[in-house]
């Protein structure tokens, strides 16, 4: 070493480094030529001077020389002392010759100056490398059997070592037990824990975060998916990489599995994010400290939802059978019950469950999402609540519907075709009177609706909740067509092959709230005798009727009061009808074809 023994680390030559890539490209891009005694005692090309010295007198040497000349390299010669601010500021400023000290409020939310707290450190700042990272870092990093027990002879001969973190930006809190669990190296995570690492330590650089977390502005939602984000916290790490042995060795020392990181998750949360199928079931029933099930993040979701949400269908299932409470079984028959707190849409106590499992896999745009309604219990509730409220519902609100466009169209056809005749004056004509009943039956029918049926959501869902369906149903609305395709499928199972039909009439049902204050509208018209302006609204409110003006007598277009608006309707009619209907026919085609290919292939192999 030499002369470079004190020399402190300087900045790479290399262009800046991005968030995300930096590991990467330090290990790609270091060379014996960096400024850096970090960087000629080991780099990421695998060389250096602790190497060289194993080659030549193996780990006699190295232990050596770690004891003789190391101990400069650490706060108090491999004791550590507790490091502030200031001890950062002048790694981070190294190379500047004027210093301008950065003003809190504008930090970035990922800077550790953010977040500053004192803590213990062994190896010194100025000798750490372009990272922030120490000695151990590198030599664990490199991920040789050398490098290996070049670690572990460090260990061995500085003990200290263990509590040192990443103090870097991109890999803040990022220790040497983190990236031993990283790297599958459970020899040198036994040493680590008995040289004392802080098992509850967080690995909360801008690297460790989801990807839609580390922009410039993160979303507000996030989707947790990222090729780094573990858990922050040795024990979820070593869940996330199904490291059962290690799992096991932390929670010995102190970890704890309902540790929740800065989105709130725990061990089941991250599991689920990694799609660990098997070390959820571990997780949950360890032997000596299982994870607690149930626990919400700072979403609100459970590891239950959160599998929703993220479409895990078979981490899903898994999850339902663990949680199932059996009963009896006879052969391969078996009697369970399922908890429904997570899975229903209404709690205990009577309100919507916003974050519910059925809500968020009904309202999903994966497929996995589509394989959940296949079949178990998820399709099992969605029967049993049709046949027990929504089924009645749905034939009682029919029956209103047709009754309201029985004497809305009686109403309509009644009008007389002279535009002076007046609207509003007494009369004993039959056909005046039977207009005029069928007037104030349509009234009726709308303040009803409005009224009573509105009302009585209101009463049972509450206002705030009320509000926030008529949001959904918004947005659902201008996606009709997305709408068409989930209620179709959903209904499908439900009802049988009519899926348009009843789409339709599910779409005219839920979807009249518009028409009816349209309706409502033309009442002070009528009073005012503004005959324009009422008939302007009802070319608005009534256009769905025209539909059955064009099945039903589509030849007399000409001769209708409104021939320009029929034509216009019945032309779209006959554009999108049957595009929509060939579509259909096609996919049920494909998805024939599909499932007589997939069961002649399974008959083969079973032939064969």
């Amino acid at each position: 070493m030499g002369g470079n023994l004190c020399r402190p680390c300087g900045k790479r030559k290399s262009k800046i480094l991005q968030s995300g890539s930096i590991l990467d490209r330090v290990i790609s891009q270091a060379s014996n030529q960096d400024q850096c005694l970090l960087y000629k005692l080991a780099n990421y090309k695998k060389g250096g001077e602790l190497v060289d010295a194993y080659n030549v007198g193996g780990q006699a040497e190295v232990e050596k020389l770690i004891k003789e000349q190391f101990g400069q390299l650490m706060y108090g010669e491999g004791k550590g002392q507790i490091i502030n601010r200031a001890e950062y500021l002048r790694w981070k400023f190294r190379d500047h010759e004027q210093v301008a000290l950065p003003i809190e409020a504008s930090l970035s939310a990922h800077d550790p100056l953010a977040k500053w707290t004192d803590h213990e450190a062994c190896w010194q700042m100025q000798y750490r490398g372009s990272l922030g990272e120490t000695l151990i870092h590198v030599l664990i990093i490199c991920d040789t059997k050398i490098h290996t027990r070049l670690a572990r002879t460090l260990i061995k001969c500085f003990p200290k070592l263990a509590v040192d973190v990443v103090e870097g930006e991109e890999y803040l809190g990022a220790s040497s037990l983190h990236l031993a669990i990283a790297y599958n190296n459970n020899e040198l995570v036994q040493d680590l824990i008995e040289a004392g690492a802080n098992v509850n330590q967080r690995a909360i650089g801008s690297f460790f975060l989801p990807r839609d977390q580390q922009r410039l502005r993160p979303t507000k939602h996030t989707d947790y998916e990222g090729l780094a984000y573990l858990g922050e916290y040795p024990l979820a790490w070593a869940a996330c990489c199904a490291n059962e042995s290690v799992y096991n060795l932390l929670l010995d020392t102190g970890a704890n599995p309902d540790y929740q990181d800065n989105f709130g998750n725990m061990i089941l949360h991250m599991v689920v994010v990694c799609d660990k199928l098997d070390m959820f079931g571990y997780a949950l029933r360890h032997p000596k400290l299982p994870a607690s099930n149930g626990i919400a993040n700072r979403a609100g979701l459970t590891p239950l939802t959160l599998a929703c949400k993220l479409g895990r269908a078979e981490v899903f299932r898994e999850m339902l059978e663990l949680s199932a409470k059996e009963f009896w079984r006879y052969s391969n028959i078996t009697c369970s019950a399922y908890p429904l707190n997570a899975l229903d849409t209404l709690l205990p106590n009577g309100k919507t469950n916003w974050n519910s499992a059925l809500f968020i896999i009904l309202n999903g745009t994966k497929e996995e999402h589509l394989d959940m309604l296949d079949g178990g219990i998820i399709q099992r509730l969605l029967e049993e609540k049709w046949k027990t409220f929504a089924r009645n519902q749905f034939l009682k609100r029919l029956l209103i519907l047709l009754v309201h466009l029985l004497f809305l169209s009686l109403a309509i056809y009644l009008r007389p075709d002279d535009p002076d005749v007046p609207l509003l004056e007494y009369s004993d004509d039959v056909t005046i009177i039977m207009r005029y009943v069928c007037e104030v039956c349509t009234v009726l029918c709308v303040l009803s609706y409005v009224i009573w049926q509105q009302g009585d959501e209101i009463r049972n869902q509450g206002f705030w909740t009320f509000l926030k369906q008529q949001v959904i149903n918004f947005y659902s609305f201008n996606d009709t067509w997305n709408q068409f395709y989930s209620v179709s499928i959903l209904i499908h199972d439900l009802a049988g092959n009519f899926i348009f039909i009843i789409h339709f009439l599910y779409f005219s049902i839920t979807h009249r709230k518009g028409t009816d204050f349209l309706i409502l509208a033309c009442i002070p018209c009528r009073l005012s005798d503004d005959r324009d302006t009422e008939e302007a609204i009802l070319c608005f409110a009534v256009p769905g009727l025209v539909f059955i003006n064009v099945l039903c007598g589509y030849s007399e277009l000409s001769m209708t009061t409104y021939p320009g608006l029929s034509k216009a309707v019945f032309g779209l009619f006959m554009v999108f009808v049957p595009i929509l209907l060939l579509n259909m026919l096609i996919a049920m085609m494909g998805n024939t074809y599909a499932h007589v290919i997939e069961q002649s292939e399974k008959v083969t192999i079973s032939v064969l």
